[in-house]
């Protein structure tokens, strides 16, 4: 028995084998740990210590552990297949397709119109030469007639409506109990005067 990374290598006897294995050992952060400064070479010693039994164990273990991986992706990427042979279903239909064509490709085939898409304030549509600076009447946006119409249909004030709540607050604190604890050091008293 070889371990996986030995099957193409194919040596010649089992010390060869066991030789191979020594040399596939992994060594991070400086060579091992504090036992390997320590004892140079301890697992290599013991694993030369070890029965042969042991050693087909250890080796199949490691087969068996590197193969179920694979196997575990085997089986996962036949669920991932059959999910993408029926995602092809949820790809949209041409028979409900939007029925508009967006306006970068609307320009690059030519069939872009450039119409008036909102009507502006004192007869302006916004196209270049007939515009309106809103900003030169910061200060009345609305004439009288249009603020008289809009005050028809304020629900509330804010303002009011924070007083109010606040006015809320301050009558519940003022008129509610609040319990007061008082400790009761009488029966100290009476020992103390005995």
């Amino acid at each position: 028995l070889k371990p996986f990374w030995l099957r193409e290598h194919r040596p010649r006897s089992l010390r060869a084998a066991v030789e191979m294995m020594r040399q596939a050992r992994i060594l991070r952060a400086g060579g091992g740990g504090m036992a390997d400064k320590m004892f140079p070479g301890y697992k290599d010693k013991i694993w030369a210590a070890l029965p042969q039994g042991i050693k087909e164990q250890q080796v199949k273990g490691a087969n068996n552990a590197f193969e179920s991986h694979i196997s575990q992706h085997k089986t996962w990427q036949g669920y991932l297949l059959a999910f993408k042979e029926t995602e092809k279903n949820f790809a949209p239909s041409q028979k409900f397709r939007k029925p508009a064509v967006d306006w970068r490709r609307q320009m690059e085939r030519g069939t872009m119109h450039y119409g008036r898409w909102y009507e502006g304030p004192n007869g302006t549509d916004y196209r270049p030469g007939n515009t309106h600076d809103r900003l030169l009447e910061v200060r009345a946006p609305f004439s009288d007639a249009e603020w008289a119409e809009r005050k028809e249909y304020r629900s509330f004030d804010l303002m009011k409506f924070g007083y109010m709540c606040l006015g809320i607050f301050l009558a519940y604190r003022v008129t509610n109990e609040w319990p007061v604890v008082w400790c009761d050091d009488r029966k100290l008293q009476i020992e103390a005067q005995q």
